[in-house]
Parts: structure tokens; sequence; C-alpha cells
């Protein structure tokens, strides 16, 4: 045992060790306490993790932003399991290395410098922790000719005048010894204070040899860092013009110094943990031993790796991080789940260690305390994914696991064209250039193998490589206007190679242009008289201006002779909202007067798409009508028109996504998170995670009471502008997990309605109304399960609304009229085909209802179909004949291939002839389902020519049954290559989910290996 505190009366907790840091520094030197960042990084990609306690101030350091005080203390969560700080392989191995770490710091920010930072360091040490300075070593920084960098011999100097003698006061070079951020920006020397846990081993000078040596006992104990020079692009130093000081100590090194431990694990930092372990496992009791040539020390490294990690996982989930998008952090969690069954026998351990972690850390980060029940219950839900994940692996997958076990950590298997897709990306991943997966590439994970964006992130981020987003959503956009070009009768792919070189013109020209002064954007009213918004315009200076894909200087009327040519015009301002946030871009007008005959009106111009590029708002137009004197030109001032029907569809839209999102939290009071939202002027969409609930059509009724009751409340919508600093020192703000917020400028939308407990705050840059009284109504109409525990509701407000809610009123009038029909005496065979269509109409259209409303209407007409069967007016055939001929005929070969489809009056009668609906289409590949009395059925018809080595009807047919467990077979006589059924499978009350799964990778089999 090491003992390198001078003798105490009383050994300090590791709470008392965090307190007397934090107290020092408050209390003794007017230090301001700032409480821990999230080990989420809020405004920095370029880690996935904070891993160090400058994180939160790296923008200080920076210049973009303002520091929080002169002097500052806190203790930062960090995390390091990736990238160049990787602890994760060696956790448990030593006694010293973890994935989740605690850092003490303080900083001055252009206030005192080295003399005091290294004073306060000693005065700390030798004081309030009681450290012998015998047992000390400083190091400072020894120069750097090649950087022209002299030695720090005022730190030196500084050290000597503290009381060091110059046998423990030792010279470093750039690799120990100078703090660099990046390639360029702020860096600068540092000193480091070591101890020497062993001194009696030999000298001072024998031991200050093994100094940065690599030894457990002696180590780094504190680090101070004198940021005063900035490195330059070309490589050169220069002097910064203020000088800051950053400081850092392992807290949990601290710890075990100051508790006289050879080793952190057994501080009280971890051992209520391994007791936790042993209690609940009745596993053998921790005895401190490691890995080396004659033990293997298996069950020690498995508590310590457990303990590591159930703290680890832990902190994180409380911040806000989710296994589903960060899977370096569903590593470590599985990881931990193993070693839970697989070493102490008990799978649901890791959950039950979260209360003792939240005991030991949660005094210092309340936000842990606040947490823990959702901790559990998304470690338990992790737990269920994996355990299903592993029970359901396919063959495929289980082959390609073997060959590959590290894909275990990504839940990508439900994806039915990953195996293939991971295959070729195995072969072709040595010609990817930098470490980075091509867009190209990319593109066809998409199109051949049917892999989201989500999915290939997840893989990029498992093979520790990069995406190239940009151009992969460049080959998205491309091959959707190949598409729209297809449909046109002069083919014409030379408009889709043109749209390229537009977006790569407007790129190369906003690099030489000025910001766009887009704040005009937020300025808008309500007029309640009018119930409209009121949106001033701007007039503006054209900076910029491209005729299609050509820069030019001016533009007339003679040059815009084809309808479809475009002007990308850059104005000084703008009120134009472009696409972000999950908002869609304004649509409206711009209008350019004429030089030459000013008492005319001004000529029109249609503004078909708002794009933001390098800072600077891009107005791509059309002229509105064909003109002989239509002219502009750079210099020339316009006038900008926004939409404002448009707006405030939009703006409607997005504060009901926030009070959707709201509700839902309130309500159900599950663990919940969002995963995407889109908001245009036709409805908004937000996707959430929601553990442990599942949404049934009275919670969608639920939902829209809360809402209609707010929207009537008339709750204001205030809007508060913060900076990242701001938002870190709040508890209650809802954020999107795994999103990047800029420094400054952000935008808190915040509505309170503490009568309804309800409370809505988000960071948001899109547009949002002032009261909730503008939205006018509200309705859910669309609700889908995408995921286990993810539901996607797609929504409506203010005129959509409305709209909408007229559209059921008719219907329901019609169903009425068509119920009162069932008596015997008025019954046709009209009625019924009316009623099918009905059907069909709401499942297959784009038809708008309320959810609610259009599930009992389904029901009703379901129960009415029902009732005229048992009349006997219709038979059998024509239930079929009837849904089958309404989806050939909407389906046409020609667009349509093949056809996939569920027969929904199925579930009306005892038994469904299935070969019926396929002799109704034998000019393509057909695969239809049935389900009746609990039980699905399914049968696959493929005429010869369409046949191929990959595709057939059994192969198909397995595709679709995989899902049921179903077993496929032709029928006796007939090849299996042309005709398929799937045995009757008895159906749970998943169905709908099952079937939805089974279909979607029925159609990607399909579209991957049926070719014309």
């Amino acid at each position: 045992m090491y003992n390198s505190a001078k003798q105490l009366q009383r050994v300090l907790t590791a709470r008392e060790i965090r307190k007397t840091f934090i107290d020092f520094f408050t209390v003794s030197h007017e230090h301001k306490f700032v409480r821990s960042s999230p080990v989420v990084p809020f405004c920095d990609p370029t880690v996935a993790f904070v891993n160090a306690g400058m994180n939160q101030f790296k923008s200080v350091f920076l210049g973009t932003a303002q520091a929080p005080h002169k002097r500052v203390v806190n203790s930062q969560k960090c995390v390091r399991v990736g990238g160049k700080h990787n602890d994760l392989s060696v956790v448990g191995q030593d006694g010293y290395h973890h994935t989740f770490f605690e850092m003490l710091g303080n900083w001055s920010f252009g206030d005192y410098f080295k003399r005091e930072a290294c004073a306060m360091a000693l005065e700390l040490l030798r004081g309030p922790y009681n450290i012998d300075p015998a047992r000390l070593y400083v190091t400072y920084f020894a120069g750097d000719e090649r950087l022209g960098i002299p030695a720090d011999t005022e730190c030196f100097e500084i050290w000597r005048s503290l009381g060091f003698p110059v046998s423990r006061i030792l010279p470093f070079g750039c690799t120990d010894n100078f703090w660099e951020m990046g390639a360029t920006g702020p860096c600068g020397p540092c000193t480091e204070i070591h101890i020497d846990h062993r001194p009696e081993l030999g000298s001072v000078e024998e031991r200050g040899k093994l100094v940065n040596a690599g030894r457990s006992d002696l180590t780094e104990l504190w680090n101070l860092v004198f940021i005063q020079y900035n490195r330059n692009p070309d490589g050169s130093i220069s002097q910064l013009p203020a000088h800051h000081v950053d400081t850092g100590m392992g807290f949990e090194r601290l710890a075990a110094t100051l508790q006289s431990k050879s080793s952190n694990y057994d501080t009280d930092l971890f051992t209520p943990l391994f007791d936790g372990i042993q209690q609940l496992s009745k596993a053998p009791v921790y005895g401190g031993s490691f890995p080396d040539t004659s033990n293997a020390a298996l069950l020690d490294t498995s508590y310590r790796i457990l303990a590591d990690h159930a703290r680890m996982v832990t902190a994180c989930l409380a911040d806000g991080m989710l296994p589903d998008q960060n899977q370096k952090l569903r590593r470590v969690l599985r990881k931990a789940l193993n070693i839970s069954e697989h070493v102490f026998a008990h799978e649901k351990l890791l959950s039950q260690l979260v209360p003792i972690v939240v005991e030991t850390l949660g005094e210092a980060y309340p936000g842990m305390c606040a947490k823990q029940e959702a901790v559990i219950d998304l470690i338990n839900h992790e737990h269920d994914v994996y355990k299903n994940l592993r029970e359901s692996s396919s063959k495929a997958f289980a082959e390609v696991l073997t060959e590959f076990p590290n894909l275990d950590d990504i839940d990508l298997m439900e994806c039915p064209g990953f195996v293939p897709a991971y295959r070729e990306f195995q072969v072709q991943r040595c010609k990817f250039p930098n470490n980075t997966i091509p867009g190209d590439f990319l593109y066809k994970l998409t199109d051949t193998y049917g892999l989201t964006e989500e999915s290939f992130l997840k893989l990029a981020e498992l093979e520790n490589m990069n995406c190239d987003l940009d151009r992969y959503r460049a080959e998205v956009s491309l091959a959707k206007n190949k598409s729209k070009e297809s449909q046109r009768e002069d083919g014409g792919l030379c408009d889709v190679a043109l749209e390229q070189r537009i977006s790569e013109a407007q790129a190369t020209l906003t690099k030489r242009l000025p910001a766009t002064d887009n704040s005009h954007k937020y300025v808008y009213f309500f007029d309640s008289e009018n119930e409209s918004y009121r949106i001033p315009n701007v007039r503006s200076r054209v900076l910029g201006l491209l005729l299609n894909d050509a820069e030019v200087s001016r533009t007339q009327s003679s040059r815009l002779q084809d309808p479809t040519d475009t002007l990308s015009i850059v104005t000084a301002a703008s009120n134009f909202y472009y696409e972000s946030g999950g908002q869609q871009s304004d649509a409206g007008h711009i209008l350019v007067s004429s030089t030459h005959k000013p008492e005319q009106p001004p000529h029109l111009l249609n503004v078909i798409r708002v794009k933001q590029l390098n800072d600077c708002v891009v107005h791509v137009c059309r002229l509105a009508a064909p003109t002989d004197d239509f002219g502009l030109a750079i210099g020339d001032e316009v006038e900008l028109q926004v939409d404002a029907s448009t707006r405030q569809l939009n703006t409607c839209h997005h504060t009901a996504t926030h009070l959707l999102n709201a509700a839902i939290r309130s309500l159900f009071n599950k663990v919940t998170y969002q995963v995407s939202s889109s908001v245009s002027s036709e409805q908004c969409k937000l996707e959430l995670g929601l553990l442990g609930k599942r949404i049934q059509k009275e919670d969608v009724q639920l939902i829209e009471d809360l809402i209609n009751r707010i929207i009537c409340a008339a709750t204001p919508v205030h809007v508060e502008l913060l900076s990242a600093g701001d938002v870190l020192q709040q508890n209650d703000i809802t954020m999107v997990p795994g999103e990047v917020y800029p420094e400054q400028g952000l935008r808190l939308i915040n509505v309170q309605c503490p009568e309804m407990q309800l409370s809505s705050k988000e960071l948001c840059c899109g547009t949002h109304v002032t009261n909730t009284s503008e939205l006018s109504c509200f309705c859910i109409v669309n609700l889908k399960q995408t995921n286990r525990a993810r539901f996607a509701f797609t929504a409506v407000a203010g005129q959509a609304a409305e709209n909408v809610l007229k559209t059921a009123a008719l219907l329901r009038h019609r169903v009425d009229l068509l119920e009162q029909q069932l008596q015997p005496d008025k019954l046709t065979n009209a009625t019924e085909v009316e009623l099918q269509t009905i059907r069909h109409n709401m499942l297959h259209t784009d038809i708008k209802l309320p959810y609610a409303f259009k599930m009992d209407t389904l029901e009703r007409i379901h129960d009415m179909l029902k009732r005229i069967k048992e009349t006997s007016r219709t038979t059998l055939k024509e239930f079929v004949e009837v849904e089958m001929r309404n989806l050939l005929q909407e389906k046409p070969v020609d667009s349509h291939p093949f056809i996939l489809h569920y027969i929904t009056s199925s579930a009306l009668v005892e038994e469904i002839p299935l070969q019926r609906a396929t002799k109704l289409c034998s000019d393509r590949p057909i695969l239809v389902v049935s389900m009746c009395d609990s039980v699905v059925k399914a049968r696959c018809c493929v005429p010869q020519s369409s046949v191929s080595q990959q595709f057939d009807a059994s192969t198909w047919l397995q595709s679709f049954a995989d899902t049921f467990g179903g077993q496929v077979a032709a029928p006796k006589g007939q090849n299996p290559q042309f005709v398929c059924n799937m045995k009757g499978r008895k159906v749970s009350n998943l169905f709908e989910e099952q079937l939805e799964q089974a279909l979607a990778k029925a159609h990607q089999y399909a579209k991957n290996y049926f070719k014309l």
C-alpha cells in the first residue's frame, strides 16, 4: 500500500476531497463554481464525448464566446472510449484506467497567470490535502528550437521561489509539457506536479529520472497549462493578447493518493459498487488482484470493468445520450450486460447498480438523481433489445457475426439487406480514401441494399470511419431528379446534370460573398382581426447572381427564354426562411422594378427554393410570367416578399410539433427522446423513442385533447436568446440527442401551461407562433410504430387541421347514410361497393383524417361489411375481386412491376381463396396476404419470364414468411419457382407491426433482386 499523504487524523472521503477542492477556490480565491457540462458534447462536433475538463471552455479559448467569470472552478464528468483518448480496452487490467472519470480544474480567463496558479496549487496540496512537498516533483517546458519557443524559465523560477529544490524541478519537451488544442489555435507550455508513492526506493536524483516514465509508483497528479501562444495556419507561433490558465487533476487518482490506496478501484468511489455486485450476485468477494503471467484474475477484472461501466453508462444516460445514437455507448453497455450475465450470473445486475452509482456521484451531479428511474428504464430496454436481437438473429447474420464479432454491437440485423451490404463493404473498404466511406458507395447501400442513413452511420461509427454525407445527399438528390426527368417526354438527363452544376456554382459563388443578414426572417406578427400573419417586405441589394449555372453580373429577358431557366440570387439581407431545423423553406416572390420604366408594376420572380450556403441565403427563382423588359444586375435593389399563408402553416406546424413532444412527455411520464422531426405547410411529423409505453388510439385522443385545451387557453409562446453556457446551467430544456448546437444566438422556445401540467422548452431555429391560440386547432392524422419503442406521429394544425376536420365531417355523414341503408329492404350491392371503395381510399390514398376517427370509421365499415356478408348479398369471390381490381387499376404494370398486397377484406370472412387474387394478376410477380380468425396466410406467383437465379416465388415468399416464422411450399405438383404458399400461422396482438415489417422485407427483397 502506498502512503502518499502525510499521516492524517482522519482519511478524507471522496465527497470531502471534491468539496475541499471546490471550496478552496471559491471561498479562499474568489473563483466561481460552474457546474459540469453533460458528457454529451453540446457545441463540439469533433469529439463523441466530453473527454477533458476544458471542453466546455474551448470556445472561450478560441475567442468565440465570453468567459462566464474571470476565475472558474469545477468538477467535470469525462468519458474516454474512442479516438486518440481510448481507455476502453485496458479498463480493468490495471488500477487507474477508466471509461468514466472526473476532472477537477480551475481556470483563469485573462486574470491570474503562472505565479498565482502554481502558488495556489501548492497551497492546496500541502494545506487542506496535507501532502508532503518532499514527495512532489514538478516539470516545466524545456523549449523547442524548431518552433522557436524558448524554455519556460519563468515557471522554473516560480517553483524555486516556492521552495522546490532544483533537483525536483525537471525540464521536458513538447510531448510532455506543451499543450495544443488542435493543429491551429491556442496553445502553451504546461507544468505538471508528480507525486512519488515510494520515495524510499531511491534518492531524489534517482527517482527524478522516473518522472514521465510510465511508472505506477511515481505518477502525474496535476497539470497546469499556461495558454499564452497561438498556433497559426502556417505552423508558426505568436503571442496571444490575453493569457489564460487551464488546470486539470484526475479526481480518482487524487482520491487514491489521499486515501493511501495503490489502486483507484480501492477508493470509496468503487468499493460500494463492489459490495453491491457481491451482495446481488453472491459471487466471491472482490480480492483486488490484477492479471499477470500466473493469474488471469478474471473475476476481479470483471468486478472492475462492471463497476467502471456502470458509472459511465449511468452518467451518459442521465445526460441524455442514447445507445441508439451512440454505438460506443451501446458497446460499453452491452459489454456490461454480458459480464453481468456470464460472469456474475445475474442478467439484471447492471440496472440494479444504478442507485449505488447515483449514491456515490449524485451529490456532485444532481441530474443523476433526477434521472435515476429513466436510466434504469433505458438499461432494461437495452437489455430486452439485446436479448431479442441474439434470439432472433437470422442464419445469414449469425454467419457474418461469426466472421465479424464486433457486429454484435450494432442493431442492424433487422435490415434485410445488411448482410450482403456488409460483405460488399468489407470488399470495397480498402479502396476508400482518407478513412471515409464515399458518398456514391453510401448511396449504393441505400439504393441496392435498403440501408438508411441512420444504418450506415452506425456502421461507420463501428468501423471508426467517416461518411461523406454531403456527397451522399447530392447522389440522393441527383437520383430524385433523374426520376423526375424520366417521367418527361423528352427524357432530358441534361437537366439533371444542370441541377448538379447549378449547386456547385452556388457553392463557388457564395464562398466569395459576405454573409446575408437573415435576422429579418423572425420579424413577423399575427393580425388577430384577419387571423393571418403579416411579414414586412425587405428591400436589399443584389450581391451575387447566377443564370442557371453561369455567374453573371446582369441578365435580361432575352436570356430567360426557357421557362425552366433559374436565377440564383444572393442579397445583402433576406426575410426568407431557408430549410433548417426540420422546417421547409419559405415560398414567395422577389419584386424587380424596371430601371427604364419605373412607373410600371415590378416584375415578379417566383422563389421556388431557398438555401443557405457559406452563410449566404440563396434564393432560387423563375420569372412568374414572360416579359420583354425584365432586367437585373448586381447592385440593384430588389424587394423580397414572403408568402404569408405558407409561412403561417409552417409556423403553426412547428409550434404544434413542440406541443406534441411536450404533451407526450407530460401525459405518459416515460423515457422519451426525439429521433427526428419535419415541418411543412402540409403537416408536421415527429418520431419519438418512447420506452415502456405502447401508444393506442385512446392515447392519441388524450394527446389531442391536451393540446387543443392549451390552444384554447391562449398561452403565450416566448422566444429567448441564450448562449451555450446559459443552456448548460438549466435542467429542463429538451434537446435532440446528438445534435450539435452553436455557441451563441441559441433560440429557446418556451411554452408554459402549469394549470395543465405542460412545459415545453426547446432549442429551435424555426419560426413559431406568438400565442397558442394562433394554432386554431390540432389533430393527429397518422400514427406508426417504426421500431420496438419508436412512434412516428403525423399531425396538422391551423387551417390544415380545419380542412381535415371538415373532410372527416363529410365522411362521417356519408357513412351514416350508408349505415341507414343496411335495412333489408334498402340494401343493394352498390352499398357494399361504395363501402369497399371508401375503405380502400382510407387505407391506400393520401387522404388526411383524424387518426382516432379513421380507426373508428374503419371499424364501423368492417362491421357493416360483415353484416352485409351475413345477409348473403355478396359472394366471397366479389369481396376479393372488388379490392383486387381497385388495386390493379391504381397500380399499372408500367409503374408497379410487382404487386405486394395485404387483402384488407380478408378479416371479414372465414376463408380467403388466395388463388382468386393471384389469378387476377398474371402479367407480373404478385404476393398477396390474408388474415382471418387470427391466422395469416400468403401466396406468391411469379411468371416464368420473371424468374431469375436470385428471384422466384419461393425465395420472395420466404423473405415475407421469416417474420412470422412461416413455412413455404408449392401446391402439390407445381413448380415452387412459379407458385408458392405460406402455411397458415397463428398471429399475436402485434400482427399489424409484424405485417408491416414482413411487407417491408418482401418489398426490399423484390427491389434488390427482381430485374425487369
